[in-house]
């Protein structure tokens, strides 16, 4: 990491001797790879002056979801502050609701101390290099610790541990160094109804900033696909070109099963649309993101997900898949990594090759798509072969799930020729 010091293991004692900067902290998370984060990037730019790499503290998505590591390094953090050797300017992600708008606040504290503690989403640590240029923006590094994308237990152990790290800030009235609304403070933060700055007793800069769950989502997604992106692309792996990989005949065949479906008895009679670009939508086994394209036709971006590293980021570096829509995970592991319950509508097209042998699997991944379904929600899966659409229909007929199967064969293409379609 550049610029970022060796000193990796310093003991609490040894840091209240020799110093602590947040550059050993940063270091000390074992995090080498920084990667964009679109959102928290401009508004650390607009809001803080600072143009900085971001770092999370966990090695993948998948580990995200746990914050092994980020909680770890929470906790240590909280025995500095205890210690009184924490003196290291933060910021303070909140929810940006309805109420943050309207009250517009010009300092934390305006906000009750138990509402505020419920809506923060992350907690930032900045290491910040001053600029020799006072028209440029200063630079530095970022180490973002979020549950944005974890799970409910991992919540409440992050709200636990971030009420010892704010709750100073946030109890009674402003702190030392005030805030102030509409200009520049002592941290060179602006308010505007979006950030609020506070000192503490040792004048380190503490920011809150308020920035939409669904923002910081997008934002921590990002961040991993273009981690993997640039793995590949260092790697040397040869990028195929764009005609070699994507066919037209095979979009516009995707985009006409959507269109198909759309149109079935058992859609009109539910009285529920099937697709809509207000609906959230989750992709499996989405591979390069071809078939993606039928759903950017239909006006849908979906959340598209896909065992596969290499096909993954041959999507990303033809910018058909989108990074803050992308995430490389095991499509048998759907409901460890994301909440269950909460998409419209669950699309696989062409998901795989299924023989007696590996029928368990794609059972398995089945079984996982249908977990992710609302209540109400529609599962669409497109096969090679009838035999296929048929073992699929048994298997979630067995959970209580009862489909149609479909013929769409056609004598131009060979993909989408069975769809499996169900609502739940």
């Amino acid at each position: 990491m550049t610029n970022m010091t060796n000193e990796t293991n310093r003991t609490t004692a040894e840091n209240e001797t020799t110093g602590t900067t947040a550059a050993n902290v940063i270091t000390a998370a074992n995090v080498t790879t920084s990667a964009k984060m679109t959102r928290l990037s401009r508004i650390f730019s607009d809001k803080l002056g600072i143009s900085a790499d971001f770092y999370l503290t966990e090695e993948n998505f998948q580990s995200q979801r746990f914050l092994f590591a980020g909680m770890e390094q929470l906790r240590e953090l909280a025995e500095m502050k205890k210690a009184g050797i924490f003196d290291f300017e933060t910021v303070i992600l909140t929810d940006e609701t309805p109420a943050d708008n309207e009250k517009t606040p010009a300092s934390v504290s305006s906000v009750t101390d138990v509402n505020l503690q419920a809506a923060i989403t992350g907690f930032v640590l900045v290491e910040r290099r001053p600029s020799d240029d006072p028209a440029c923006n200063d630079t530095g590094n970022c180490l973002v610790f979020t549950p944005a994308v974890s799970d409910a237990g991992a919540k409440r152990a992050f709200q636990s541990i971030i009420s010892e790290l704010t709750a100073p800030q946030f109890a009674g009235g402003a702190t030392n160094g005030g805030a102030t609304n509409g200009g520049a403070t002592d941290g060179g933060a602006t308010n505007g109804g979006t950030t609020a700055n506070n000192a503490t007793a040792n004048d380190a800069p503490v920011h809150r900033i308020c920035i939409s769950e669904k923002e910081l989502v997008d934002d921590v997604i990002e961040y991993y696909s273009k981690t993997a992106l640039s793995f590949f692309q260092e790697s040397g792996a040869l990028l195929p070109s764009y005609d070699s990989v994507y066919s037209k005949s095979r979009v516009q065949k995707a985009a006409a099963v959507l269109q198909k479906v759309a149109g079935l008895p058992a859609v009109k009679e539910s009285g529920r649309a099937f697709l809509a670009p207000e609906f959230r939508v989750l992709e499996i086994c989405c591979g390069n993101g071809m078939s993606t394209l039928g759903l950017y036709e239909k006006g849908i971006v979906p959340l598209s997900v896909d065992i596969n590293a290499e096909d993954v980021c041959i999507g990303l570096a033809h910018g058909v898949l989108k990074p803050e829509k992308t995430i490389v995970m095991d499509a048998t592991a759907l409901s460890k990594n994301l909440d269950a319950e909460t998409f419209d509508t669950v699309i696989g097209f062409m998901i795989g090759t299924i023989y007696e042998f590996n029928k368990e699997l794609w059972f398995s991944i089945a079984g996982e798509a249908l977990k992710m379904l609302k209540q109400g929600g529609f599962l669409l899966l497109t096969l090679r072969a009838e035999h296929e659409a048929v073992w699929v229909a048994d298997y979630l007929k067995s959970l209580g799930v009862a489909g149609e199967i479909i013929d769409n064969r056609d004598n131009e293409t060979n993909y989408d020729e069975w769809i499996y379609f169900a609502g739940k």
